[in-house]
């Protein structure tokens, strides 16, 4: 059923495949960035719960908020969803219809999950109306290795080396329950990273003292040339920060984020990253932030490095 505001003119309805026209014009006139088709289907066509759900006038899309479905790490597997794509037409703005929007997708598709997550922008900090207490607020550093003057002692130089990630399935095995936020199994994996774009990254395996430790890495080109970001993790805890030190020390030009400040001649803070998990149903609040407070997230967990066009 469609549903309408006040003025007849607004319908508000879930995006088709067939709207990408519209979806990339107004992704085009928001971010002055081109979006691919092939990123619209499989960012939000992939799964049967994902979705994007958007403001029309007549046949023009003004608004639109992509809600991505994923699984917590938990016992039961809860499903929650992660807000994208958020962008509303320049001269609709500060007239109330993006947050229109946003309550109708809480009461309309949030209504069996608990939990909202959201990476705010400096341009769109609109939490689906969830009181400032129900809110977790985390902040994350962004981070680029400079190349040193000295060199470096490469000392567990000889036990690091690339894998290609389409062999991911040849090492799964490693894929198992660790502090990740998100449910990151083996499905996760071939989905996040195989299905779409899968010759953009690969894998950066670590061992030590019969330790195994992968990182997938992209490899980004901007305008001063290539650099490798850090995305994601599985494999041994144990020794991940060994893995993620020997990674930045001997690799120039390494994205990573972290949750503190670090003040190093070797490392530039070239942006920051907000993260906001909100809590929807009237639950023990203290105990689900103990419960979730600690969980870990990844980089590739946003879509700040994803190719979309």
């Amino acid at each position: 059923m469609i549903s309408r505001l006040e003025k007849p003119k607004f319908i508000f309805r879930k995006l088709k495949i067939s709207d990408y026209q519209d979806f990339s014009k107004l992704f085009y006139l928001c971010f002055k960035k081109k979006i691919s088709y092939d990123f619209y289907k499989w960012r939000y066509f992939n799964d049967r719960f994902s979705f994007c759900y958007g403001a029309f006038e007549s046949s023009t899309l003004i608004a639109n908020v992509g809600m991505k479905s994923m699984k917590l790490n938990t016992n039961n597997n809860e499903r929650v969803f992660s807000r994208h794509t958020s962008m509303v037409s320049s001269n609709y703005r500060g007239k109330g219809i993006f947050s229109t929007l946003l309550e109708k997708v809480k009461k309309k598709f949030l209504n069996k999950t608990n939990l909202l997550i959201m990476w705010p922008n400096n341009n769109n900090f609109a939490s689906f109306g969830i009181k400032k207490n129900r809110i977790i607020r985390k902040k994350y550093y962004l981070y680029l290795t400079l190349n040193r003057k000295t060199k470096i002692k490469k000392k567990f130089n000889k036990n690091i080396n690339i894998i290609n990630i389409n062999n991911i399935n040849k090492i799964k095995i490693f894929i198992k329950d660790n502090n990740n936020f998100f449910l990151k199994n083996f499905d996760y994996f071939k989905s996040r990273y195989l299905l779409y774009k899968d010759k953009e990254y690969l894998i950066n395996k670590f061992e030590l003292n019969n330790f195994k430790s992968f990182f997938i890495l992209k490899k980004n080109k901007n305008k001063t040339g290539f650099n490798y970001v850090i995305l994601d993790h599985f494999g041994s805890e144990y020794i991940k920060s060994t893995h993620l030190s020997q990674l930045i020390n001997n690799k120039s030009k390494v994205i990573f984020w972290s949750k503190k400040k670090i003040n190093k001649s070797n490392l530039k803070l070239i942006n920051h990253i907000n993260l906001n998990i909100g809590f929807i149903k009237e639950t023990d609040i203290r105990k689900q932030k103990e419960m979730l407070f600690n969980k870990e997230f990844m980089l590739g967990d946003t879509d700040s490095f994803i190719t979309i066009k």
